[in-house]
């Protein structure tokens, strides 16, 4: 048995998609065919109407059709602090006046 929810988001996608762009979804055609399915939800997709991309996106999710990449521990690591000078070194740079002595 389908699921209700997916029925009633593929009935507004179908009236929505109607009122928009001028297409008719054979909804028969939609569950048999999977490339027309696709290919339907893509022209939702492309569509300015924030609605009918979600609707779209919601059909495809309810499909199983969106899957995100498993879950990877992100690692992140923290900038190398910034090199500082000795206290030693600073002071040799500061008295350090000439070039290199033959």
């Amino acid at each position: 048995m389908m699921d209700n929810a997916l029925i009633q988001l593929i009935a507004r996608l179908k009236i929505r998609l109607r009122q928009e762009k001028g297409v008719s979804i054979n909804t028969q055609k939609f569950f048999s065919d999977v490339g027309y399915a696709s290919q339907t939800l893509d022209i939702a997709e492309e569509c300015e109407d924030v609605e009918l991309v979600t609707l779209a996106m919601d059909i495809r999710d309810k499909l199983g059709w969106i899957s995100l990449p498993s879950a990877q521990p992100v690692t992140v690591t923290a900038p190398a602090p910034l090199a500082t000078k000795s206290p030693v070194k600073a002071e040799q740079e500061k008295r350090y006046v000439f070039g290199a002595r033959c």
